[in-house]
């Protein structure tokens, strides 16, 4: 992900609000909102059972899987917090799980970095898709197969 990149771009994180950062206090590695004490959870979480949402307010174990990259990395949706930093993922180890080269910049408002990157194709599944075609089509060896 970083070959030819001069440098990290996009990676900035957002400032979590002081209730997020109490409850980001109580999730492990791996853990979810249920590690959350009851009283620090937003109203409809409850009200949820505890075997729903599981990926809710959930902090990324590292040896683990990511959650799905939405069009937004909100806790409230998904697993985005850090593993070891008291954060949510910034754009940039968004696009990382999306297989986005560290070269490959996202611009406007983090907002709409975060936008792009959700709604995004993922390049290296594009490009394996592609060359699954080609190679249907009977293009296996051509120039545009040894670009992808």
């Amino acid at each position: 992900m970083r070959a030819g990149s001069e440098g990290v771009v996009n990676h900035q994180a957002a400032r979590l609000s002081k209730i997020n950062l109490e409850r980001l206090a109580h999730i492990p590695p791996g853990g979810n909102w249920t590690d959350i004490p009851f009283e620090l959870l937003p109203k409809g979480m409850q009200r949820a059972r505890r075997s729903d949402h599981t990926k809710r307010y959930g902090r990324v174990d590292p040896d683990g899987l990511a959650s799905t990259i939405l069009t937004k990395c909100d806790p409230h949706w998904g697993a985005y917090f850090h593993y070891s930093q008291d954060r949510a993922f910034t754009v940039r180890e968004a696009a990382r799980i999306q297989t986005f080269p560290d070269t490959f910049w996202f611009a406007g408002s983090r907002v709409e970095q975060y936008e792009q990157v959700g709604n995004a194709v993922p390049p290296l599944l594009a490009a394996a898709i592609g060359r699954s075609i080609l190679s249907m089509l009977g293009h296996g060896s051509s120039e545009l197969t040894r670009a992808m």
